[in-house]
């Protein structure tokens, strides 16, 4: 017999002067998660009684509030959006100095984003009438994707090639806190901002991606594909770590 599937039922929530968002589901247990930005999230059974979930959340403070302080601090010592587009600016593309120079133009009807040589190196040129922080951030974010599809195709074609495996479609994606996915149906999702890193952490990433394709899993098998094309990629991946949040923080 088949039981009735309950849908994920999901409420904001306060515990004293902590909010948390509480996701009733079919699961059997509770569980405690602060996510990238320091929110609490409780998953629990759809019969658990809110008095139930208070015991918990009160046996449970002293973690809570110790993980939410470390995410805090760690969040902090990250540099502040704006403190990076300015004329002048560096960006670091493939992992190099790119220098960003904002063209500040009254007259002009749109925006422009064009990477071209300068007089001191490569330059990745803004045009516009209004080129505050937060504008510039968006016509990078936006030239970045459109950059990271043209530039991660071919590289992921060669590299799926070499595994021997194919895959649906390539999505250029901003995510908060994955550099890629693969999903079921065999479509590779990369973060944009993997044009900020060297190719050989942005290979590790494709890599790592295009191996879902055989076991979408992270077991032994998993990385031992892996290792067979980047026999390196435990070092990549401690290097990937040590760097991911300030680059995804940019």
């Amino acid at each position: 017999m088949f039981g009735i599937h309950r849908p994920v039922k999901k409420e904001a929530m306060k515990y004293g002067d902590l909010p948390f968002t509480l996701l009733r589901s079919s699961r059997k247990t509770v569980a405690l998660q602060l996510n990238a930005a320091g929110e609490l999230i409780v998953r629990a059974p759809h019969g658990i009684t809110n008095d139930e979930i208070t015991r918990i959340l009160q046996s449970r403070l002293p973690w809570i509030l110790e993980k939410r302080e470390a995410i805090r601090k760690a969040n902090a010592d990250t540099d502040l959006p704006e403190s990076h587009y300015f004329d002048g600016a560096l960006f670091p593309l493939h992992n190099g100095r790119v220098i960003l120079r904002l063209v500040e133009d009254p007259a002009a009807h749109n925006y422009t984003v064009t990477l071209q040589e300068g007089y001191q190196g490569m330059e990745l040129r803004l045009r516009g009438n209004s080129l505050s922080p937060d504008v510039c951030k968006m016509l990078v974010a936006r030239w970045g994707r459109k950059y990271a599809g043209d530039w991660f195709r071919d590289r992921v074609d060669a590299w799926a090639a070499r595994i021997g495996v194919t895959y649906r479609s390539l999505y250029i994606k901003e995510t908060r806190t994955r550099w890629g996915s693969c999903s079921s149906i065999g479509n590779i999702n990369l973060h944009w901002k993997l044009i900020m890193l060297s190719d050989r952490l942005s290979d590790y990433v494709i890599v790592h991606e295009l191996c879902h394709r055989i076991e979408m899993n992270h077991s032994k098998a998993f990385w031992k594909m892996v290792e067979a094309q980047i026999p390196d990629y435990e070092e990549r991946r401690k290097e990937l770590r040590a760097i991911e949040k300030k680059v995804l923080n940019w």
